[in-house]
């Protein structure tokens, strides 16, 4: 009886501690209403204020690791039910390809985004969380201004309503936001779903879906291309497209492909790619990573650029912008689109960067691509540029006598929580021609210039922020006397240095009796070829 008396307490005791619960948790319900009052899917973060510790709803787990590159190409099926959350992205701190691109650096992924990670919600959710202070911040793409604030949980159910408002409405001034660059399949309804709803959450209206190939095979396959497989909600669009060629001399795009092209015999030779693809309606051919000279670029760039087939270069990507290439090729009088596209899975989210085009006073898809073709387009990750010359929009070509000019009007716009503009310039064959600077934080920056034409020329605008942003228009050109808007002074030392790139490619190639070594050496001779006739004719006109 007396062990018994000993025993009863102790198991007691052991029940009382096994059954007594936890820290007080709470359950946070979080209502996002976009700026129609509606509810509307954001990107989200809920990290502990005292340790910045990342919690993913409903139930407030901290994540196991970050979504890789692997789990978008292989798939990420979407389910309609407010517990669902999107790929947890990471958006700061050093990559490894795996997570985010390691040519970040240490720059953030987004200039405005202090968060380490951002996942996909519904826009009207739960979490669960402990006794504590939490951050909550909340982001709609760079037209909306983000929030971000501090509550306390301690054990009652909480509510909270996030009411996101624009800074501005770019669409309703007719520029329409597009990402040139998303690798993701469509084979799946739910991939698509997937997709639909990451572009709601990211607000942006056209989204190019790339299937990749390369020698060693593809990924992220297409259910189809052409008008037939677009898919659309909510006034946001899909289109599938192509990321190849993608060898070891740098990787193309084809936008509004109605068909894939790849051929694997003559893979290396990107002017057949390109021919095919320009003989589809309405189809264009970019080139990938010109805004960090990646993936071997600079070995395929100086000579596939004077096939005249490239419409568009990626001048703006993981959070960096390649002004002087992009100025330097212009100055050789080639004529090359501004665009702007993520590389999500490596990009950290969807439309982190952006390509707008003047699509007019209505927007499709074929009016978008038929503006990205024209050249009218801005590339930015934070403010807006307005950019005319004699009233025109990028892109457009004007007509002059030696001896007029032209007036150039250009407009930087910011916000403060998204990024307020600290310079804008009008840059042409020179280089800068006029810079102007806030005086007291504006949001708002304006210049003119009459610019005086001793020859043909292109001019463009430019913007940064503080915090890092940036933006870039195409270039209008400017026609003298009907002549080429290349940079007499500066062309011949670029064709110099676009002629070493080459001989080095032949070098390596030079001897070969393979067809390809063959194939790639005689195309060396017509690039080789073009730059030495550019030079003479340059001289010429001198």
């Amino acid at each position: 009886m007396k062990v018994v008396r000993f025993i009863l307490p102790v198991v007691i005791l052991a029940l009382t501690a096994w059954a007594a619960p936890g820290p007080r948790e709470t359950r946070v319900s979080i209502r996002i209403l976009g700026p129609d009052g509606q509810v509307a899917p954001a990107m989200v973060c809920v990290t502990d204020a005292a340790t910045g510790a990342v919690r993913l709803p409903p139930d407030g787990r901290e994540p196991a690791r970050m979504s890789t590159t692997a789990d978008f190409t292989g798939g990420i099926p979407y389910r309609k039910d407010p517990a669902w959350v999107g790929p947890v992205r990471k958006t700061a701190g050093k990559g490894d390809n795996r997570d985010r691109s390691y040519v970040y650096g240490l720059l953030p992924s987004i200039p405005w985004w202090s968060e380490p990670v951002m996942y996909q919600t519904s826009g009207d959710f739960s979490i669960k969380l402990p006794a504590g202070r939490w951050r909550l911040a909340v982001s709609r793409g760079m037209e909306t201004v983000p929030v971000v604030e501090t509550f306390a949980t301690e054990g009652a159910a909480l509510e909270k309503t996030v009411r996101l408002e624009r800074w501005i409405d770019l669409a309703k001034e007719g520029w329409i936001s597009g990402d040139v660059h998303v690798h993701h399949p469509t084979t799946e309804e739910s991939h698509r779903d997937f997709l639909l709803e990451y572009a709601r959450a990211e607000d942006v209206r056209l989204v190019n879906i790339l299937e990749q190939t390369h020698h060693g095979g593809r990924h992220s396959p297409q259910a189809g291309f052409g008008p037939k497989f677009r898919a659309e909600r909510d006034g946001r669009w899909l289109v599938s497209g192509q990321e190849a060629p993608s060898s070891t001399f740098g990787h193309i795009i084809g936008l509004n492909v109605e068909r894939l092209v790849h051929r694997p015999d003559t893979y290396d030779f990107y002017d057949l790619a390109f021919r095919e693809i320009h003989d589809q309606k309405g189809a264009l051919v970019g080139y990938a990573h010109f805004s960090w000279n990646g993936c071997d670029l600079p070995r395929g760039f100086p000579w596939n650029v004077t096939t005249g087939e490239i419409d568009f270069v990626e001048l703006l990507q993981f959070s960096k912008l390649n002004a002087l290439d992009y100025h330097d090729y212009l100055n050789l009088g080639f004529k090359l689109v501004a665009a702007a596209g993520s590389d999500v899975p490596w990009g950290s989210t969807m439309g982190e960067v952006r390509t707008y085009v003047q699509t007019g006073d209505a927007f499709d898809p074929d009016r978008w691509f038929e503006g990205l073709r024209r050249g009218a387009t801005f590339v930015t990750n934070g403010p807006a540029l307005d950019f005319t010359v004699e009233g025109r929009l990028p892109g457009a070509g004007i007509e002059k006598a030696a001896g007029s000019s032209v007036k150039a009007v250009l407009r930087a716009r910011g916000h403060p929580k998204i990024g307020l503009p600290d310079s804008l310039r009008l840059v042409g064959n020179e280089g800068v021609l006029k810079e102007v600077k806030p005086t007291a934080g504006e949001a708002e920056l304006r210049l003119e210039m009459d610019v005086p034409l001793r020859g043909s020329r292109w001019l463009a605008a430019s913007a940064s922020c503080s915090n890092g942003a940036l933006a870039h228009t195409s270039p209008v050109y400017v026609v003298v006397d009907g002549r080429p808007t290349w940079c007499p002074e500066r062309a011949p030392a670029l064709i110099d240095k676009q002629l070493a790139a080459i001989r080095k490619i032949e070098a390596e190639f030079a001897g070969k009796p393979d067809p390809r070594s063959r194939g790639i050496v005689e195309r060396l001779a017509k690039a080789v070829k073009y730059y030495e006739d550019l030079g003479i004719e340059i001289h010429r006109r001198r």
